[in-house]
């Protein structure tokens, strides 16, 4: 877009072209944080057993309480043994969400970015559950990639 010639319309051009700088800049440099939680065994399918911190499973409507607003953007996934697969998904506030999820079929690491962020509010509750799993081994590393909004 050319810069227009007369004063006023100039300053509304710089007005909405830094107004538009200043939104982007604003997303692009709100914060990321991982959360992760390890499984030190073989995974198990339909269960809640990712421990974070002192190797305790942690149960359906327990797990990570969140400070502040956030939103889940991406999971990360590395699990022990080369043909290990498995799936996992995210547990907000006690629901599951399954369209929140990282499945590895083909591969024993990966990640998956989340093109609609899901939001949590300031108390929300961040656990994580195997949905399937197959020739894991110790030691199983899930990671929540967190934006704060």
């Amino acid at each position: 877009m050319a810069a227009p010639r007369d004063i006023d319309a100039l300053a509304a051009f710089i007005d909405t072209e830094l107004t538009a700088l200043r939104l982007l800049l604003e997303q692009e440099h709100k914060s990321i944080f991982p959360i992760w939680a390890e499984e030190n065994a073989v995974l198990a399918a339909t269960t809640y057993e990712w421990a974070f911190g002192d190797g305790a499973a942690t149960p359906t409507g327990e797990g990570i309480v969140l400070p502040f607003r956030c939103s889940l953007i991406a999971l990360s996934l590395s699990l022990s043994g080369a043909a290990a697969r498995a799936k996992v998904e995210v547990e907000r506030d006690g629901t599951i969400e399954s369209a929140y999820a990282i499945d590895l079929t083909a591969s024993n690491q990966g990640f998956q970015e989340f093109f609609t962020p899901l939001q949590f509010s300031a108390g929300s509750v961040l656990n994580f559950r195997t949905l399937t799993a197959a020739g894991t081994a110790a030691t199983n590393v899930i990671c929540a990639w967190m934006r704060k909004e």
